[in-house]
């Protein structure tokens, strides 16, 4: 399992909407605001989780190729699956 990567979800979603982030002036934009923050954070989260699962699949299973063993074309197969959900 050296191989394996993992991300940490957390600080990937804190670091991903701190990137996204304006810093507000106008009082009445602080919850609009804040609901793009969250929005940005839980989506890189989930995106994050979905990631971590399906790579630890890839080192745990047996009967799967690996994602080191797979062609480009094969790579990209599979990341235009995850991007259906």
């Amino acid at each position: 399992m050296a191989d394996r990567t993992f991300i940490d979800s957390a600080k990937f979603a804190l670091s991903f909407a701190d990137s996204t982030a304006e810093p507000v002036t106008d009082e009445a934009a602080v919850v609009p605001e804040a609901k793009k923050y969250l929005l940005h954070y839980l989506t890189a989260y989930y995106l994050v989780e979905d990631f971590n699962a399906v790579e630890a699949s890839n080192f745990n299973s047996t009967t799967e190729t690996h994602f080191k063993d797979l062609s480009f074309g094969e790579l990209l197969k599979r990341v235009q699956t995850l991007n259906k959900y």
